[in-house]
């Protein structure tokens, strides 16, 4: 058993350079033909789908119990599935928001907006790290704070006579 625990022969290290060398622009070429989306964490389908390319890609490499067919099909089957919830959410409102979630305020109106920070596990220090972030240093500057659907912070700062409309269907 110790003799194997750093080389196991030249056939593993061998299938591993030739299913990477298929895998991977086989995965690459997937995800040029359906869309941008696929790389971007708008919402928790989008990230599960790129947290799964990693582990099936991970798996068709370096396990000799898949083969590269089956690896091809569960990659261009995932592609597949979230091409069309992605087209579906487009097309679709009831479907967009059954699957999407939805920004809230946690600040308006010089006040956090507790329960929706209560909600979201949320705490006050880390929306000041934000704020400072963005070069602000007092909240008397900020017109609102939002939780994007994709769990990312939006600080909108004050502007006298400007609209508001970036912030309709904002809960």
């Amino acid at each position: 058993m110790l003799d194997t625990i750093l080389f196991d022969g030249w056939k593993s290290v061998l299938r591993i350079a030739i299913m990477s060398l298929l895998a991977y622009p086989f995965l690459i070429v997937l995800l040029r033909n359906f869309g941008k989306r696929s790389l971007t964490n708008i919402n928790i389908f989008d990230f599960i789908i790129t947290v799964t390319y990693g582990a099936t890609l991970g798996s068709v490499i370096t396990s000799d119990k898949v083969s590269f067919a089956d690896g091809a099909m569960v990659l261009f089957m995932l592609s597949l599935m979230q091409y069309i919830v992605s087209k579906l959410s487009v097309n679709s409102k009831n479907f967009a928001q059954l699957i999407k979630a939805h920004p809230c305020f946690i600040y308006r109106n010089g006040e956090f907006i507790e329960e929706n920070m209560q909600k979201y596990r949320i705490r006050k220090n880390d929306v000041r790290g934000k704020v400072r972030q963005q070069g602000l240093s007092s909240f008397e500057q900020v017109e609102a704070i939002v939780l994007e659907g994709d769990g990312s912070v939006s600080i909108i700062r004050k502007e006298e006579g400007l609209s508001q409309d970036a912030l309709e269907n904002v809960r």
